[in-house]
Order: C-alpha cells, then sequence, then structure tokens
C-alpha cells in the first residue's frame, strides 16, 4: 500500500503544483503565484521532501542560489531606495528559490518527461489558438494592435513558444516510435511558425536562434559517438531553414530592421525608441556603476539612482527608468561587481550541473537563451520569465545522488540517432 502513502502523494502533488506554476505564468499571475504558494506548502508540510530539499544543499548552484539571494538582502540593508521599494524588489527575487526546490523534486526522468510534455502541449494549444486570432484578425485589449497575441505580452510569447519548439525537437528524438517522432516535430514547427508569422517578439527570434544552435551542437556532439554525415547534414538543413524563415518572414525581418535603425540613428530620435532609449540607459548606467562599482546603491534602487542621474537632463536623454534593460548592468548597478560576480559564477555553475542528455542541453540551451536576451532586458529578474527559468532549471537539471545507476536515466546519457 506503499503507492497511497502520504510521501508519495505529497510528491505528485507538488510536482503537479510546479507544472501548474509553470503553466500559470502563460496566462495568469494570480494563478502562479497560487500554484507557487501551494507547491512551498506541500512541500514544507512534508518530512520527506523537507529532507528531499535539504539534501540539494550538497550541490554548488543550490550554493550559488542561496549567496546571491543573501546578496539581495544585504542590499536592502544599505539601498537608496525607499524601505518598502526595496523589500517588495528582495520578496521579488524569492523566485530564486524555486531552483532547488525543483532540484529536490525532480530527479525522476518519468517526472521530467511529464512536465516537458505537458508544458509543450499547453504551448501547442496556445499556438493554434494564436493562430486562429491571427487568421480572424482577433486581438485582446492589451495589444490592440497585434492580432494573436494573448500570453503575457508579445516577447513572453514568443519565448515561450521557441522554448516549447526547442523541447519538443527532443522529445521528437527521444520517442521510440515513428509516429510520436512524427507529431512532436509537427508540434515544433507549429510553435517556429507562430513565431515567425504571428508573434512579433525579438526576444522569442533571439531565444529560438539560440536553442536552435544548441539542439544542433547538443545533436551532432553530445554522448559518446558523433551522429554520421547523413544525420548532420538532415539536422544542419533544419537549422538553417529555422534561420531562413526569420530572414525572409515580412514580420520578423520588419522587426529585425526597425531594431537595427533604432540603434544607429537614436541621437537623431525625438522621442523614445524601442531599442534607441536602450543605448542612453545603458550609457548612463556604466557611468552609475563607475562611480559605486564595488557594491552598488542597493536592493531596488536602480530606479531611485537612475532618476538622480537624469535630473535636470531634457528629451530623451532625461526619460527615467525603473530599469537599463539589461540585466547584468542592473545587477552590477544595484549590487556591484560583486553581486555581478556572484550572479556569473551562478550561471556558470548551472551550466556545469551534472545531469544525464537530453535533461542537461534542455538546461543550458534556455539558460543561454536568457543570457542573450538579457543583454537587453532583464529577463531573470520579470516576473514571468524569470519564475520561469529558475523553475525550468531546477526541473532539467535535477539530478539523483547516482545518475549512473539509474537504467532510465543511463537510456538518456546520448540522444537518440535520427
Amino acid at each position: 500500500m506503499k503507492l497511497f502513502s502520504y510521501s508519495f502523494s505529497s510528491h505528485s502533488a507538488a510536482c503537479a503544483m510546479t507544472i501548474a506554476t509553470a503553466i500559470g505564468l502563460l496566462f495568469s499571475p494570480p494563478v502562479a503565484n497560487l500554484a507557487e504558494f501551494l507547491l512551498v506548502v506541500v512541500v514544507m508540510s512534508s518530512a520527506e521532501l523537507r529532507q528531499r530539499l535539504w539534501a540539494t544543499w550538497r550541490q554548488p548552484v543550490v550554493k550559488m542560489v542561496m549567496l546571491f539571494y543573501v546578496v539581495i538582502a544585504i542590499g536592502v540593508l544599505y539601498s537608496i531606495a525607499p524601505t518598502g521599494v526595496a523589500l517588495t524588489i528582495l520578496n521579488g527575487w524569492r523566485k530564486i528559490l524555486l531552483l532547488p526546490i525543483a532540484l529536490s523534486l525532480f530527479p525522476d526522468v518519468r517526472w521530467k518527461q511529464k512536465f516537458l510534455e505537458i508544458f509543450v502541449g499547453v504551448l501547442c494549444l496556445s499556438a493554434v489558438v494564436s493562430f486562429g486570432m491571427w487568421l480572424m484578425n482577433i486581438s485582446v485589449p492589451s495589444f490592440p494592435t497585434e492580432p494573436g497575441v494573448y500570453l503575457r505580452n508579445h516577447a513572453t510569447q514568443g519565448m515561450m513558444f521557441a522554448v516549447g519548439a526547442f523541447g519538443a525537437v527532443f522529445l521528437a528524438l527521444d520517442s521510440q516510435t515513428a509516429r510520436m517522432k512524427r507529431v512532436f516535430f509537427m508540434v515544433a514547427a507549429v510553435l517556429v511558425s507562430n513565431i515567425v508569422l504571428v508573434t512579433p517578439g525579438r526576444s522569442g527570434y533571439l531565444v529560438l536562434l539560440v536553442c536552435t544552435a544548441v539542439a544542433i551542437l547538443g545533436y551532432l556532439f553530445s554522448g559518446q559517438n558523433r551522429r554520421g554525415f547523413k544525420g548532420a547534414i538532415v539536422v544542419l538543413l533544419l537549422g538553417f531553414c529555422v534561420l531562413a524563415a526569420l530572414v525572409l518572414s515580412p514580420k520578423s525581418r520588419e522587426r529585425i530592421e526597425l531594431a537595427t535603425y533604432e540603434l544607429q540613428h537614436y541621437t537623431q530620435s525625438t522621442k523614445p525608441t524601442d531599442m534607441g532609449i536602450r543605448v542612453i540607459f545603458w550609457k548612463n548606467t556604466v557611468e552609475l556603476i563607475q562611480d559605486n562599482p564595488l557594491i552598488g546603491y542597493g536592493t531596488g534602487a536602480f530606479k531611485e539612482a537612475y532618476g538622480r542621474k537624469v535630473a535636470g537632463q531634457e528629451g530623451v536623454a532625461g526619460t527615467e527608468s525603473s530599469d537599463p534593460h539589461n540585466q547584468f548592468m542592473k545587477i552590477a548597478t544595484e549590487h556591484g561587481l560583486i553581486g555581478l560576480a556572484v550572479f556569473l559564477v551562478l550561471i556558470v555553475t548551472a551550466l556545469r550541473q551534472p545531469c544525464s542528455q537530453p535533461w542537461r542541453l534542455l538546461g543550458a540551451g534556455v539558460l543561454l537563451a536568457w543570457c542573450a536576451t538579457s543583454l537587453f532586458n532583464s529577463h531573470f529578474s520579470t516576473f514571468s520569465e524569470g519564475t520561469f527559468i529558475y523553475v525550468w532549471l531546477g526541473v532539467m537539471l535535477a539530478r539523483s545522488e547516482n545518475v549512473s545507476n539509474s537504467p532510465r536515466d543511463a537510456s538518456n546519457a546520448t540522444l537518440p540517432a535520427s
């Protein structure tokens, strides 16, 4: 009767709440917050799950998570921002603690598989709905000029669809039947097509390109043996098709060309442009970092520090902001080069986390994609994208204490050949 024991049901409930958190991020922050709250309650109320969570402390990535959170907490003490603002930002960063929680819950690849299949399935259905809205020219009130965009915003929608396509490709490669391979490859095609034709988020394009590169490199070089010449040609052609679709699609080409124009002509603009204003933010932020390089201005202090920096300036140059649209600059401004160093070590430690394939590639690919988009945004600290990356990393990089002795893990140690 162990099947119905409290510990088993608690673990299943916690995994279900983790999945619900990831899905809730796509549609509703209250739903995601409720699922996160229930997840914490379930974990804390179970002696077995608390023990699992405590055991993750032996993993270097968890040590770095806790160290970075301590840096953020210390930053509250000297922040130039109002105390309420600093505490709100500290509370917002609690999302990073989902990484060790997920690490403790998902060492079993069967639960990883469930998470990935459910998440990819929801994204595929969402893409189909998006296509329907686009074809019928239906838009939501929040985005009246963007038919087909309804998952939070076009950046979030594009990024999540790209992650879904990435996951679908590896589900196809891991499938044991030709039918399921075709199904998952079709799912990936639907998601990529939506990014190219419907969703105008440049962050989505960048995530798609990074994940495509990681998928190609992982397929070609993971495992003990390199893939055959025929397989290499096929996967390279698929990567070329993704790149060509982004370049040739009128919507994506227009968005890329607009970004390039704004970056090149930001000094001539009389009003803030999406990319042009970022250059001004970056230049001022670099000066802020130079003025206080070691420990920064404190948790949540960027808006206050930047406001003081541009006070009295007119026009576009005087535009205030609570975000430099660069995660690494934001961390350096608020927590100094010391805080940035801790964050970068956290990223490297996550990339080095030992885990069986394809899960390690799935974790590393999305992490690298988030690093790329965070050169232009703050996707490690925003609600939807930030919460998602820590859940995703925890699920994908979770490992048992003896991975090599697990038959299922051993079978996944290399990616299947086509």
